[in-house]
């Protein structure tokens, strides 16, 4: 146990917060790739634009991306981002929160933020401790910071306020909507 706290990470989750209180974002957090091959992997060429899209931030041990549309969690299937890697994802909508958490292409866990007890996966409970740390077994204290420290946690990706500021890669994830 240990490393990045909800603390942490409360300036991301307020980055995707408005201005009525609603958060709205889907980050992924992925190991030991570098930006351009975790864009690679859903064939989003940097620089152009669409309707949705994905910024790629170079972090300690691996990349950030914060989609606008969400379709990498939606794609895996064919397109799979954890393939020999390790991929933790936070999405928050008005409709829920989940966390996952993938490695090479195997579910080993996923969960709504607000009730883990009906989690799901290959191994639901290799994050317990930390779960049980930063307050997710019980849906107590700040929840979207909470899960996106232990997105870190469990992937050794960490994405500083002064990484997420740099100048990211971005590019147009309309394509992968043709699979919906």
């Amino acid at each position: 146990m240990g490393g990045a706290t909800a603390a942490d990470y409360a300036w991301l989750r307020d980055d995707w917060t408005d201005d009525v209180d609603t958060t709205t974002l889907c980050i992924n957090f992925v190991a030991d790739l570098s930006p351009d091959e975790a864009l690679r992997r859903f064939g989003v060429t940097p620089g152009t634009s669409g309707e949705y899209t994905i910024a790629a931030y170079e972090a300690t041990g691996g990349t950030v991306l914060a989609e606008s549309g969400w379709a990498t969690s939606h794609s895996r299937q064919y397109d799979p981002l954890s393939a020999r890697t390790r991929v933790a994802t936070v999405q928050v909508d008005i409709k829920g929160a989940e966390f996952t958490y993938e490695v090479d292409n195997r579910l080993i866990t996923t969960f709504s933020l607000y009730s883990y007890r009906f989690r799901g996966g290959d191994d639901p409970d290799q994050l317990l401790d930390d779960v049980r740390e930063l307050g997710l077994f019980d849906a107590s204290g700040d929840l979207v910071p909470s899960a996106l420290a232990l997105a870190s946690r469990a992937t050794g990706v960490d994405l500083s306020r002064n990484q997420y500021n740099r100048p990211s890669l971005t590019g147009s994830t309309d394509h992968l909507y043709d699979f919906f």
